[in-house]
């Protein structure tokens, strides 16, 4: 079997995980349309990628067989276009953040139950060596149960190269749904809690004249695993620094701590056992690639729908929350 692959929308660099996993496996996938309403966008990829082209994704959808579809249109329009994917019968990976109102999370949900195709998401940190590594340690029981956990997310902001609909809220969602969404991922797979509470912060402190705009952000989880984390992510990252951001998560448990460093592919664990060292790292592994290998075998990608939908309600609950001061509940998406 060959993937017909459609992509429907091009508005941010994370579509170059999708092409660069395609690009080394064309035996098994083969890019046969684009739908991008931004004339540039259409004919600079168009030409890049040698495959006809629509400005609506609809009709991409209506006139091409695909059997898959990378979604990474406009934040605030992609909640939309992943229901049309699945509608129309294709299996979707879709850029984060899935969405960006609960309003939309709904819907997806609901289309995706109705169609019986996988849905993913491009969470990549779940496949880092590090968060592999990590895995396996805390499955033999060596950092003991999970306490505490903080994360911090610094994204370069780049400002001059961000495009406009990244500034106003309606298409953009916020910090906390955008970039948290990682960690939030993360905790919830690591610890398999499946209920809690969180509360989210944000704030604007260098963009005045950005009123839209959130540049940091925190958000506070609980999770009845008995798991309490800080998340935080800001858009100050230096801009001389060699790296996008410098990301950490911390891990604290009964028996033993693990610091992540992403940003140098490292890990550090110390436990009551064993003194501090940097743990050797497997092969990291590729999102993209898991959700293809997923369709060609017509089983489930290890990002699940039903992980991803519960992340995406937690991220989103902080966000349309934020600066309340109020804990929000929430459950686990069931199977």
């Amino acid at each position: 079997m060959t993937i017909r692959f459609g992509l429907a929308g091009l508005r941010h660099p994370h579509l170059e995980y999708l092409l660069k996993e395609i690009e080394r496996r064309l035996d098994d996938v083969r890019i046969v349309a684009l739908a991008e309403d931004d004339p540039a966008l259409r004919e600079e990829y168009g030409q890049r990628l040698g495959v006809n082209t629509y400005a609506d994704h609809r009709e991409m959808l209506a006139r091409e067989q695909l059997d898959a579809a990378g979604v990474v249109s406009v934040n605030g329009e992609r909640g939309r276009v992943v229901v049309d994917c699945l509608e129309a019968g294709v299996h979707v990976v879709a850029d984060k953040p899935l969405c960006t109102t609960l309003a939309d999370l709904e819907t997806v949900e609901s289309a995706w139950r109705r169609s019986g195709r996988l849905l993913s998401l491009l969470l990549d940190k779940r496949f880092y060596a590090p968060t592999l590594a990590v895995r396996d340690l805390l499955a033999a029981g060596e950092l003991g149960d999970l306490a505490l956990a903080w994360s911090s997310g610094p994204h370069r902001l780049r400002r001059a190269t961000r495009p406009g609909w990244m500034f106003r809220h309606a298409t953009y969602g916020g910090i906390l749904n955008d970039l948290c969404i990682h960690d939030i991922d993360l905790l919830l797979w690591l610890t398999g809690a499946r209920a809690g509470a969180v509360q989210g912060l944000a704030g604007n402190r260098a963009h005045p004249d950005l009123p839209e705009f959130q540049d940091h952000g925190q958000i506070l989880l609980r999770t009845d695993s008995g798991l309490l984390a800080t998340i935080e992510a800001h858009w100050f990252s230096p801009e001389a620094a060699p790296y996008h951001g410098d990301y950490r998560m911390v891990l604290t448990g009964t028996e033993g701590t693990a610091e992540l460093r992403w940003a140098r592919d490292e890990l550090h664990v110390a436990t009551h056992r064993r003194p501090p060292e940097r743990m050797p790292l497997p092969p990291p592994g590729s999102v993209a690639g898991d959700f293809l290998n997923a369709v060609l075998a017509g089983k489930e990608p290890t990002v699940r729908t039903e992980e991803i939908l519960t992340a995406t309600r937690v991220a989103l609950l902080a966000q349309t929350t934020a600066n309340s001061g109020e804990w929000q509940p929430w459950n686990a998406t069931p199977r």
